[in-house]
């Protein structure tokens, strides 16, 4: 029984669909080899030629942690490229990169020789003649960070009659990181521009900070939000006659200045009620017994805006008599 089913596999019928089926399937397979074959023979017979590209993306890799490089860097250099005349005809920089390895240079002054086995290559079958600049020179610093304040920026202008009274920042102030030499030069960092124009009462909004160098980063979570106070137009307005008082009896019978002259900066309509009554001077409570000169201080009604500013008080001190 074993021997008729063995002879029944090996029956020419069953050899033959078994190599028609094996053939068929394998019909894919042998078309890319085909082509693959040519294709390489075709490239292998093309001529060889030098193509030199411009424009070679400069990549820095392995920089230490705590350094930083400082100031204007090599972003693109020029590799000439020996291959098969179409293949390298048809290159384009950005198909190329060149490695900069900062692996084992520490802060300082530093040189970065660039080789062709630091070239990153599309094809095989091209290799690399020349690169220029051979070497790049640039400075590492040590990675420093620093908290700065932040500055609102503005545009335009505000609706008739109103004026921008000030804004805040939350958080302020942020952090920033960056070499060194770069950090310390700053102090503050300016919002990107707010537009006012058409504004007409206090609003927010979510702004980011601009850097001075592309080399610093703000650590700090951003966007910021700005609030913007908006109010009405202030002016100056004074006071005359106001009467110095002192909440020591014993001052006031030695006081040989008995009024002055106030001046306020604020919004016109709450300038306008004021009246000089609701003005009170009085001499600095913490004038030392004895004195012959005492400074003073303005006390606005408890009810008055609180944008009113006191700008002036003549004379700013009061002669007392020995």
């Amino acid at each position: 029984m074993k021997l008729t089913q063995f002879r029944r596999r090996l029956s020419p019928s069953r050899l033959w669909q078994r190599l028609r089926h094996l053939r068929i399937e394998n019909k894919g397979l042998m078309l890319m080899s085909l082509l693959l074959a040519v294709a390489l023979f075709a490239i292998s017979r093309q001529p060889l030629s030098d193509v030199k590209l411009f424009n070679v993306p400069l990549e820095y890799r392995g920089q230490r942690p705590d350094v930083e490089i400082s100031g204007d860097i090599t972003e693109m250099v020029s590799v000439r490229v020996h291959g098969p005349r179409d293949v390298v005809r048809s290159l384009l920089p950005t198909q190329l990169a060149v490695i900069a390895d900062l692996s084992s240079k520490e802060a300082g002054e530093r040189v970065v020789q660039l080789r062709p086995g630091d070239v990153s290559l599309p094809d095989n079958n091209i290799r690399v003649v020349q690169i220029e600049p051979a070497s790049i020179r640039l400075v590492l610093e040590p990675k420093v960070k620093k908290r700065v304040s932040v500055e609102a920026q503005f545009i335009g202008r505000l609706a008739d009659g109103l004026e921008l009274y000030g804004s805040s920042a939350e958080p302020d102030p942020i952090e920033i990181e960056g070499a060194e030499s770069q950090v310390n030069k700053v102090g503050r960092l300016l919002t990107e521009t707010v537009n006012l124009n058409g504004r007409s009462k206090s609003f927010q909004a979510m702004v980011d900070v601009e850097t001075p160098h592309t080399s610093l980063r703000v650590l700090t979570t951003t966007p910021i939000k700005l609030s913007v106070e908006i109010g009405e137009r202030r002016s100056f307005k004074r006071f005359a006659a106001i009467p110095v008082q002192s909440r020591n009896p014993g001052q006031m019978s030695k006081l040989l200045t008995k009024t002055v002259e106030v001046e306020l900066y604020g919004p016109n309509s709450a300038l306008d009620v004021l009246q000089p009554k609701d003005l009170h001077v009085e001499i600095a409570p913490d004038t030392a017994t004895g004195a012959t000169i005492a400074t003073l201080k303005v006390i606005l009604p408890a009810n008055s805006s609180p944008h009113i500013e006191v700008r002036k008080i003549i004379p700013n001190e009061v002669k007392l008599k020995k």
